[in-house]
């Protein structure tokens, strides 16, 4: 889950850096370089959302494993 938190958000800043340079190409009309500027988002975007999704899984199952058992009640008829 470290590993899931240390990567999330440079991918994120990635994300948005592609986005900006995507928006640059377009506004120049440079066909090529907006396909190639593209699939870098686009990758970058699903890398996002799969760190993501395991670490919201990996706490899930967190949660799952760490919760805490049952508690026997008192046994208080006999102590009076």
């Amino acid at each position: 889950m470290s590993f899931a938190n240390f990567v999330f958000w440079p991918l994120v800043i990635g994300t948005i850096i592609a986005f900006v340079i995507e928006s640059i190409f377009r506004s120049q009309g440079k066909a090529p370089q907006v396909l190639r500027s593209m699939a870098v988002r686009k990758y970058f975007w699903r890398q996002a959302w799969l760190f993501n999704i395991i670490w919201f899984v990996g706490y899930a199952i967190l949660l799952f494993v760490n919760r805490p058992g049952t508690q026997q009640m008192p046994d208080m008829i006999w102590k009076g």
